[in-house]
């Protein structure tokens, strides 16, 4: 959140799909957060078994209403500072129990 690069992606969390993408410090984002435009969008990106094992490590699907955002390199940012956490979402809230691989 402030911009450090802890580098979990590719080591502690090294089971999601994308973990050897390259995510070097930017800082041109610094204070925006990574995101999709669209919930389908999030699963080019993570499986729904990889949201499952990171929401045993704490981590959840974040559903914001933003008023800043931009295209930058090849995802969308938002801005941290000025958008709306609308919803925390678990996969078994949008699946049930049988979540679909």
């Amino acid at each position: 959140m402030e911009g450090n690069f802890t580098g979990l992606i590719h080591n502690k969390f090294n089971f999601c799909l994308n973990h050897e993408l390259p995510m070097p410090y930017d800082k041109e984002i610094v204070g925006w957060l990574s995101t999709t435009d669209e919930l389908d969008n999030l699963w080019h990106w993570f499986t729904k078994e990889d949201i499952s094992k990171l929401e045993e490590h704490g981590y959840f699907i974040h559903i914001y209403e933003a008023t800043r955002y931009r295209f930058h390199n090849n995802h969308w940012v938002i801005c941290q500072e000025t958008s709306v956490l609308l919803e925390q979402v678990k996969l078994k809230d949008l699946f049930g129990e049988n979540i679909p691989k």
